[in-house]
């Protein structure tokens, strides 16, 4: 299937939405089991199987913390994550790790943070592809922030501890820059710049 760059948007837009809710769920008992599970099930499934943080989530709630004051805590630190902007790439290199994706296109998406960092910027950068004919997240990169503080860089790197390090789970070159779709503008001078690059 050939999918545009307002598709990744909307799959982007429905898992951060999924993201949010599943990161209020954990402390809100008026969720039933039922519904908890179905909203993990899904949540779940914006993941290509091998990538290996979808691991982190879990139907497992602790009851202790479920109550009304952590769930005030949560909602008034919990961020939805933003999105900033979206690159198309062709022919990008992957890592043994990254199987079953049907095209050379990969779509890298820039994400803010899921907490108040002081002003607007990506931190993040997931990785969609396209896996037996559906858009999904195949792996994600953080920002280099000891570059960043040090050389004002953007630079995207993998916790090379990891399971999706060490599984070789990463994208090794994006390839050629295809289309680009702007979203939000970031606050800060550095990311306003790459913004705006291709």
């Amino acid at each position: 299937m050939n999918y545009t760059l307002d598709d990744v948007k909307k799959f982007i837009l429905e898992f951060t939405e999924l993201e949010y809710q599943y990161g209020l769920g954990v402390y809100d008992n008026s969720i039933d089991t039922d519904r908890w599970n179905f909203l993990v099930e899904k949540f779940e499934s914006y993941y290509g199987n091998r990538y290996g943080y979808f691991s982190t989530i879990s139907k497992y709630r602790n009851e202790s913390l479920m109550n009304e004051e952590e769930l005030f805590i949560k909602k008034r630190n919990l961020r939805k994550r933003k999105l900033f902007l979206i690159r198309k790439y062709k022919e990008p290199s992957f890592g043994k790790g990254i199987l079953n994706t049907d095209s050379d296109i990969v779509f890298s998406c820039f994400l803010g943070a899921n907490l108040d960092m002081g002003v607007d910027v990506y931190p993040n950068n997931i990785s969609v592809g396209i896996v037996n004919d559906e858009l999904k997240i195949i792996t994600e990169r953080k920002l280099n922030s000891e570059r960043r503080r040090n050389e004002e860089v953007i630079e995207w790197i993998y916790n090379e501890r990891s399971n999706v390090y060490i599984e070789d789970i990463i994208i090794k070159n994006d390839g050629t820059l295809v289309e680009t779709l702007r979203i939000v503008e970031p606050e800060h001078p550095t990311w306003i710049a790459d913004y705006n690059k291709g």
